[in-house]
């Protein structure tokens, strides 16, 4: 298992379905100017970040990830990654995909884009 900035994501993901402290901890992996895009349009800046990740999570009743990391010679961090989920309708989902995130010399997430292997259903 690698230690990198996107496992500390994914594995942060999870928890801030429930915890305030680690939505805080998540959103703290992105720089100020960082590209997020999870769905169609991206997002862009802290502000615009934590409003789509806070109606994100907002869905989710429960979640749990399981993901595998490459760190790509270019150093872009690559995770293949699964997720199964309790939304908060109560209906059940399972999604999965490849994520790709660009660091900066910190550690923090400039640009993190997400392709779906199996979309959300």
């Amino acid at each position: 298992m690698t230690d990198t900035t996107i496992d500390r994501y994914i594995g942060l993901a999870d928890q801030a379905v429930h915890d305030e402290s680690a939505v805080v901890e998540m959103l703290a992996l992105f720089a100020p100017d960082a590209t997020v895009q999870i769905g169609p349009e991206p997002v862009r800046g802290r502000e615009a970040i934590e409003a789509f990740y806070r109606a994100h999570l907002a869905t989710f009743e429960d979640s749990r990830h399981y993901w595998n990391t490459t760190v790509l010679e270019d150093g872009t961090l690559r995770a293949e990654w699964v997720s199964a989920a309790r939304m908060a309708n109560g209906q059940l989902m399972t999604v999965a995909g490849v994520e790709h995130a660009r660091v900066d010399g910190k550690g923090l997430i400039t640009d993190l884009r997400n392709e779906f292997t199996r979309l959300p259903g």
